[in-house]
C-alpha cells in the first residue's frame, strides 16, 4: 500500500506545471511569476520574462503609471540576474551585456507573437551600478 501511494504521489509530482515557480511580490505591490530565463547568446543579453495576469487591468497596481512599471522592471532585472551567477560575479565577466525583462499578461513561448496578450519590454545595460537602462539608438 505504501509503495502504491509512494508511485501516484511521484506520479503527481511528475504532471506539476514547469512553471509552478512562486511569485514574486514586486516594489509596486503586484505579483510576478517567473518562467524560464532564455540565454540569448546572439545578443550577449539574458531574457528574464514574466506573467503579472493584472498587466492590462486598469485597476492594477500600475494604474497607467509608467514610472511604477519600469520600476519593477529595473528591480527584476537587478534581483533576478543576481541569483543566475555565484555571488560577486559580475555577468560581464562572461560576455553577457544586459538583459531584456518582458512582463505579460498571460504565458506566451518565445519568439512567438500573440495578438490577444498584452507585452512590455525593457532593456538594460549591466553598469557599474546594475542595471542600466539601455536607450541604445533612441537616445540620439
Amino acid at each position: 500500500m505504501r509503495a502504491a501511494l509512494l508511485i501516484i504521489a511521484t506520479g503527481l509530482a511528475a504532471l506539476a506545471p514547469a512553471m509552478a515557480s512562486p511569485a514574486l511580490i514586486l516594489p509596486s505591490g503586484e505579483q510576478a511569476t517567473p518562467l524560464p530565463v532564455i540565454w540569448d547568446e546572439d545578443e550577449s543579453v539574458i531574457r528574464l520574462r514574466f506573467v503579472v495576469e493584472r498587466l492590462r487591468e486598469p485597476q492594477s497596481l500600475y494604474g497607467a503609471d509608467p514610472q511604477r512599471v519600469f520600476d519593477d522592471m529595473q528591480w527584476l532585472c537587478e534581483t533576478q540576474v543576481t541569483g543566475l551567477f555565484e555571488a560577486d560575479r559580475d555577468p560581464r565577466d562572461d560576455g553577457w551585456t544586459g538583459a531584456v525583462v518582458t512582463l505579460m499578461d498571460r504565458e506566451v513561448d518565445f519568439g512567438t507573437v500573440d495578438s490577444e496578450s498584452f507585452q512590455l519590454f525593457e532593456w538594460f545595460s549591466f553598469g557599474m551600478d546594475g542595471c542600466e537602462l539601455d536607450l541604445g539608438d533612441y537616445h540620439e
